[in-house]
């Protein structure tokens, strides 16, 4: 079945996830696992969980700044065509939680693994340093459409780089492109740390933590504030501007990457 297909079947997703209750709390699949050894991405840890598998939070390893190594959850999401797993880095689904937070908040991370979240900028730059990673971001309107965006490649970079968006790969998806020229390179930057080089707080200004861009603030900014569809105030929402502009806060969002190649261990399986 073609991509455009695959992509057809996920609108009904968010749905499954504001359902998700306390059931999935619990690590899923996990008990299968040895005491001696965490895998180290939602790939590898479904695969371990064999029949077990389902969508809902694992553990893994990875090693972290300053030469730490350190096992910490994440949300693993069953690709529904029976692809490899994704790992969601950020989701948004109501206004429960607030994402106009700090430096530190940022870079550790926030949030409810089964709600809104976001996994951290320190995880994050592990998980995309580990090997080459895809990015998939789905995005949802008040009106109850969908649309997505597909990168081939990401890699974030660490905290002395300013978690830099160095990587990001070509486009493709429903949602048209609105990180490539602006977000690409760009520093991460709160509101109580502008990493822009703009001369003015764009995370300030648009109230969110993101790759702000140095010749303009943004196209997108997906840790805006959660609005409600058509907004009087301008782009501080959850905005990807290519597709419903800078004045539409969207309703659903998620941000999911996951390897290009599945090892388990260090062996290449695929």
């Amino acid at each position: 079945m073609c991509r455009q297909q695959w992509f057809s079947l996920l609108s009904a997703l968010p749905l499954i996830y504001c359902c998700l209750g306390a059931s999935t709390a619990s690590i899923a699949g996990n008990d299968d696992y040895s005491m001696n050894y965490f895998p180290s991405n939602c790939n590898e840890a479904v695969h371990l969980a064999g029949s077990k598998a389902e969508s809902g939070i694992y553990k893994i390893l990875l090693p972290l700044p300053q030469g730490a190594v350190k096992a910490f959850y994440v949300y693993c999401l069953l690709d529904p065509l029976g692809g490899e797993a994704w790992t969601v880095i950020q989701r948004r689904q109501d206004d429960s939680i607030q994402f106009y937070r700090g430096w530190e908040e940022y870079k550790n991370g926030f949030g409810n693994l089964n709600t809104n979240f976001f996994i951290g900028l320190d995880k994050l730059h592990a998980l995309t340093a580990s090997q080459l990673h895809e990015l998939w971001i789905e995005l949802r309107d008040f009106d109850g459409v969908d649309k997505h965006a597909i990168y081939d490649s990401i890699a974030i970079a660490d905290e002395s780089q300013k978690y830099a968006l160095s990587i990001l790969g070509a486009y493709l998806g429903t949602s048209g492109d609105a990180l490539t020229g602006i977000h690409d390179g760009a520093k991460f930057s709160t509101v109580d740390q502008d990493n822009s080089d703009r001369g003015i707080n764009c995370a300030e200004k648009y109230k969110g933590g993101w790759w702000y861009g140095r010749h303009s603030c943004h196209k997108s900014n997906l840790n805006g504030l959660y609005l409600n569809g058509s907004t009087e105030s301008y782009a501080d929402g959850i905005v990807w501007s290519n597709w419903r502009g800078l004045n539409y806060s969207l309703k659903y969002v998620h941000m999911a990457i996951r390897p290009k190649d599945l090892r388990i261990g260090n062996r290449l399986v695929n």
